[in-house]
């Protein structure tokens, strides 16, 4: 009876094995659990590094809404593919784990993409000290199972800077943001208190959003000689770029031009005319 015994808890260690041999786990262990926030008035961070496997984000943007992206370190997935995302007990906490949802899988370095309801749903398992876990089969060659989870250690800490993060969000996200004007006086382009409270809003969006390029566009009025208006609205481009490379835009990301008095806006013939021809038009494009 006692060597039936033996057998079979040999029997069962060796089936463990096996079972463990042939899943791959990635998950931060107790003490390096950690979530941190990146914060501003555009875009609020919540990320949660996992070790040997990348990093899972919860995003929210200014005019958007809560997503969660995991970006990886290793080897991308080449095809597309599906995984199970499961809501994982820790051993401390009594219950059986459950499904979500089943999430798409990308090709390329961010292969989840998961949008409002379920990413809100993850926060809410998180907060219940639960571990979201994605399930799927290997990239190499489908032969093992993949288990990749969230921990909730150390969350709770810094989810209400997250909140607060996203109730101070600017209303309006970058599709909002409207083309900065800046005005000059008559034969001037050094930039003014006004001038550079203008290009806030383009600062802030282009600052969090990389993919996006800078278009800079100087006029003039039509008073003075048409080659010197052409240097004077570059001279205008160029302080504004300045300005923003001084804050930080790098300026390869900076397109500048110049059209002299050639395309006005109002009529030259009277001064309010003549103000509003003497600018600088700031916009942001997206990049492919």
């Amino acid at each position: 009876m006692i060597q039936q015994s033996k057998q079979l808890l040999l029997i069962c260690c060796l089936m463990l094995l096996v079972e463990v041999q042939a899943s791959q786990r990635f998950q931060a262990n107790f003490e390096q659990s950690r979530w941190e926030t990146q914060t501003s008035p555009v875009r609020c961070e919540l990320n949660h590094p996992i070790p040997r496997y990348g990093r899972g984000s919860f995003v929210y943007d200014a005019g958007g809404e809560l997503v969660f992206t995991m970006h990886i370190q290793m080897e991308p997935p080449i095809t597309d593919s599906v995984a199970n995302m499961l809501s994982v007990p820790p051993f401390w906490i009594p219950g059986k784990q459950k499904e979500l949802a089943q999430v798409g899988l990308s090709k390329g370095k961010t292969p989840f993409y998961v949008r409002r309801d379920l990413a809100l749903r993850m926060l809410y398992e998180l907060e219940a000290g639960m571990f979201p876990t994605l399930q799927y089969k290997d990239w190499a060659d489908q032969q093992d199972d993949v288990l990749v989870a969230l921990s909730s250690v150390n969350f709770r800490e810094v989810l209400p800077e997250f909140q607060q993060c996203i109730s101070q969000l600017l209303p309006y996200g970058l599709s909002g943001v409207q083309d900065g004007i800046v005005r000059f006086g008559s034969g001037r382009y050094a930039l003014t208190s006004a001038a550079k409270a203008e290009l806030e809003p383009i600062r802030l969006f282009a600052s969090q959003f990389k993919n996006t390029k800078i278009i800079i566009e100087g006029h003039t009025d039509s008073r003075g000689h048409r080659d010197y208006n052409q240097r004077l609205s570059v001279r205008r481009s160029e302080a504004v770029s300045n300005y923003l490379i001084s804050q930080g835009i790098a300026p390869e990301r900076i397109i500048t031009r110049a059209f002299g008095e050639r395309t006005p806006a109002s009529s030259n013939r009277f001064p309010a005319g003549r103000a509003i021809n003497r600018r600088v038009i700031v916009s942001l494009s997206k990049t492919p």
